[in-house]
């Protein structure tokens, strides 16, 4: 392992020791990225502004606060500091350390979670009756990995016995022996119900945290934190006897709740970054109102955790983030239009975000789904009366 590598694990293990809420109503907040070398806390006696803390997993970025006084800005301070006469050669020094600046906003709102209507927007079950041969195959599929939940012969996306091929055919890899070992999924979303029975054996609390009220467990805590759960639920559903089975039932999963209130954009970044050496793939069912007038991006600074994370996580391999595109079709939603999916590096021919569609249904036409050309796949999703099992 690099120095830089060992620098990049002991900031992301250290950086969520203890966060602070902070109050927009009464201070300004900015983040700075620094040069290595410079001392935060000599950044801060230079701007007579107080330390506020590392930013999650980005590396020499650092959060700042002033109390609020109606100038400017962060720009503003640094152009006033570099512009006083005299200025003493060590606070020259400092200020020549700052490599980027931006003001970090209050959120004005929760982000929006893109979340499938439950009632009435597909057909749940499916018509027609089980093919014979497939309901057979089903079984033996059963038989052959010991799986007992209950739910299983429901789980249309994953074995369809009625519309035969219309699934997700993973059952041939699963008989191969692979089922999601050493991969985690970070749901970011609303939390999740990590004392179910379902998530309980997988749940991965190392890499778990809750950004809205800043706790370490993520817990479901509102009327309609249950987004996170069923998702969770999809992905790492444990082989057992109890509702369903996830798709990679042998992976691990952690929840990252911050949908579920207001958070700023250090906040987001801290979020995107989360134990990124473990955390292999974040699963992000979020974005702008799907109702083909929104179409907002990031902050720069959140774009930069992207950014962070597609370079340094995963011990240099990159996390994965996987995007939903939402279910705006019958507002005519476009996802070309959503500023989140076009954050890539300019000097290279990639995008750093999957963007997935999720419909319920195999075979039919894809009402709720929008259109866009930066779609990556289709995944069938669990039924509709399956996912509220799910719930907490």
């Amino acid at each position: 392992m690099t120095r830089a590598s060992l620098a990049i694990v002991i900031l992301s293990c250290s950086v969520f020791a203890k966060l602070e809420p902070r109050s927009h109503n009464t201070h300004e907040f900015f983040a700075l990225q620094l040069d290595g070398f410079t001392h935060p806390d000599h950044i801060a006696t230079a701007l007579g502004a107080q330390y506020a803390g590392p930013i999650g997993g980005l590396p020499d970025h650092h959060a700042f606060s002033l109390p609020k006084r109606g100038d400017n800005g962060i720009d503003a301070l640094l152009r006033a500091q570099r512009n006083k006469e005299p200025q003493l050669e060590s606070s020259a020094d400092a200020l020549d350390s700052i490599l980027w600046s931006t003001t970090i906003p209050a959120a004005e709102h929760s982000l929006h979670k893109r979340e499938p209507p439950m009632e009435n927007a597909f057909e749940s079950i499916l018509t027609g009756q089980p093919d014979v041969d497939a309901v057979h195959a089903q079984n033996n599929i059963a038989r052959s990995l010991g799986i007992d939940d209950p739910l299983f012969p429901q789980q249309w996306h994953l074995f369809n016995t009625v519309q035969v091929g219309n699934d997700l055919n993973v059952t041939g890899v699963w008989l191969e022996g692979i089922a999601g070992e050493n991969v985690t999924t970070a749901i970011v979303d609303d939390g999740l119900d990590m004392d179910s029975l379902d998530l309980r054996p997988n749940y991965y609390a190392s890499g778990s945290y809750d950004f809205n009220d800043l706790v370490p467990e993520p817990k479901p805590r509102l009327e309609d934190d249950h987004h996170g759960t069923r998702c969770a639920g999809e992905v790492a559903a444990a082989k057992n006897d109890v509702c369903g089975i996830g798709v990679a039932y042998n992976s691990r999963v952690s929840g990252i709740r911050m949908l579920s209130g207001k958070v700023d954009d250090i906040d987001q970044a801290a979020a995107i970054n989360y134990d990124y050496q473990h955390n292999d793939i974040y699963s992000c069912s979020w974005g702008p109102p799907d109702d083909g007038m929104h179409m907002k991006a990031p902050g720069l600074l959140v774009q930069r955790a992207i950014v962070n994370g597609v370079q340094n996580g995963r011990g240099g391999k990159g996390s994965i983030f996987v995007f939903s595109a939402g279910n705006g079709a019958s507002q005519d939603d476009n996802c070309n239009f959503d500023g989140i999916l076009y954050i890539r590096n300019p000097a290279q021919p990639c995008w750093y975000l999957l963007l997935v569609v999720a419909p319920e249904k195999a075979s039919t036409q894809l009402t709720m789904v929008p259109m866009s050309v930066l779609v990556f796949t289709a995944a069938l999703q669990l039924p509709a009366h399956l996912l509220q099992a799910l719930s907490p």
